[in-house]
């Protein structure tokens, strides 16, 4: 195991995308190490938008990040924010090692369009302009009940999916980078804790489902099924294949999630 500064037994950050289980796995290390679920989150985020403004400098947001990091004192980090920031951690702290935690796009969209419509707290409402993007993704046909709740395309909800899926192999050593399957984590305990180089007695198996929401309705009520269909193959068809070769169509997520049999039709 590498040495580690001060009295850390390991370094570890998970950029985990939001409802992918984040709080499950900070809930699993938080027994036996110091963990958190996103640790100042708020400025975190503030900070990411002013260097894109050009308001702050990289070199003032690595600067924020090393003070962060000597005030935390944290062993492992997880949140949803750490993605913004994974190559500048990277840089930063040589020692640690990063845990994806990725979860099928139907499930995912669900859950996300469950929380928004519920309200999300100021510092993420300020943030989801520039994360996702919207007016790239114009509405089609079939999201006219989504405009009239406020809410963006499905297209847009669904590249933002793929784009974080994707994106962390390209940016993180692959001896770095541990990628997860959100329903598998009770499973993949032993595999993160040798990744991690620690024992898996440390981690606490009945964590594992902390903050897990059932698959809803939600989105079929919100758009035709044909047309989610459609747009996930349009939009997720290589990654999704990629990551859930078991998972080819909204019925499938379901049963994987639960624990099920796929279709596999």
């Amino acid at each position: 195991m590498v040495d580690l500064p001060g009295d850390r037994a390991l370094h570890a950050y998970c950029i985990g995308d939001a409802r992918s289980g984040t709080t499950s796995l900070a809930a699993i290390f938080a027994t036996g190490f110091r963990s958190a679920h996103e640790p100042e989150r708020a400025p975190l985020l503030r900070n990411v938008l002013m260097v894109d403004e050009g308001r702050m400098s990289v070199a003032e947001l690595d600067q924020y990040l090393r003070d962060r990091d000597e005030c935390l004192s944290l062993e492992f980090d997880s949140s949803w924010a750490n993605y913004f920031v994974m190559e500048r951690l990277a840089a930063l702290f040589p020692e640690a090692k990063f845990i994806q935690l990725i979860r099928d796009c139907y499930t995912w969209v669900e859950s996300v369009i469950n929380r928004l419509s519920a309200g999300v707290p100021p510092d993420v409402q300020d943030f989801l302009g520039w994360w996702f993007k919207p007016e790239r993704y114009p509405y089609g046909k079939g999201d006219a009940t989504l405009k009239e709740m406020g809410m963006y395309s499905l297209e847009c909800y669904l590249t933002r999916w793929k784009n974080q899926v994707e994106v962390p192999p390209h940016v993180l050593a692959r001896d770095r980078l541990l990628t997860v399957r959100t329903h598998e984590i009770a499973t993949s305990l032993e595999t993160i804790a040798t990744f991690l180089g620690v024992p898996v007695g440390a981690l606490n198996p009945g964590e594992s489902h902390r903050n897990r929401s059932a698959p809803s309705e939600s989105v079929l009520s919100l758009v035709d099924e044909r047309y989610l269909e459609d747009t996930v193959t349009r939009v997720c068809g290589p990654t999704m294949a990629s990551h859930f070769p078991e998972i080819r169509s909204r019925r499938d997520s379901t049963a994987v999630w639960r624990g099920e049999e796929s279709s596999g039709d």
